[in-house]
């Protein structure tokens, strides 16, 4: 009798199976901290006030206001007398040249330009212009002239245009404009009356704007000299009486 031999089994074991790795679970966003707190802020805000506050202090220990231009005074010289100004347009007068001198863009040996209230520094508006009242310009209900001794009489105006704030000079307008001696803007052709200042030609008086602001002149102790007294009106805006 046969010895049986002892079967072998083909199945091989089954497979070790590693545990799958487990993954790290998704950390939670981080909460976005504010960068300063309101209360930080608060603080920061008032030291920093602090700091500008000693800042002002100046060296005599006075604390510093607003930077306010320095007003000329009023009753300020203007730089020209009435005597100049009369002598002047008397030469010119005499020498043909009353009307081609204004034509000419030379300033007028009867005119004088100045700054008030304020310098030339501050701004170009504050310019203005006197000037001796040609024969025979008569004035209005709003002129405001200075009447010398010898009877002459002088305006004042800032020069500044109405419109859009260009700067007038004296000129004249030929016959075909009344041939009236005017205050005229280079830039778009406002003129004004040089006796009162009041529009009377271009967008100045197309738009119905104000006249020209005028300065109240007067004299010193010499009583020749010219000095500014007040001004009615601003520049740019005009005056309304």
């Amino acid at each position: 009798m046969d010895d049986k031999k002892p079967s072998t089994s083909t199945n091989s074991p089954p497979p070790s199976t590693q545990p799958a790795a487990s993954q790290p679970p998704n950390p939670a966003p981080l909460a976005k901290s504010p960068l300063i707190s309101r209360r930080r802020f608060l603080q920061g805000a008032l030291a920093a006030s602090a700091v500008l506050a000693a800042a002002s202090v100046g060296a005599s220990g006075q604390i510093l206001g607003p930077l306010i231009p320095p007003r000329l005074p009023s009753q300020t010289l203007i730089g020209t007398d009435t005597t100049t100004l009369e002598s002047g347009y008397d030469g010119a007068v005499a020498a043909g040249t009353l009307y081609t001198d204004l034509l000419s863009g030379k300033v007028p040996s009867w005119t004088h330009f100045f700054y008030w209230p304020f310098d030339s520094t501050v701004s170009p508006y504050y310019k203005n212009v006197v000037c001796r009242l040609p024969d025979p310009v008569q004035l209005t209900s709003m002129s405001n002239a200075f009447t010398a001794p010898d009877g002459t009489k002088f305006v004042a105006y800032n020069v500044t245009c109405v419109h859009l704030r260009c700067l007038v000079n004296p000129g004249y307008a030929g016959p075909a404009e009344a041939g009236e001696f005017r205050l005229q803007c280079p830039c778009h052709g406002s003129q004004y009356r040089i006796s009162d200042g009041v529009p009377v030609a271009g967008p100045a008086f197309d738009l119905g704007l104000l006249p020209l602001p005028q300065i109240t002149l007067g004299v010193d102790s010499t009583g020749k000299q010219l000095v500014a007294i007040a001004i009615n009106g601003e520049p740019g805006v005009g005056r309304t009486q």
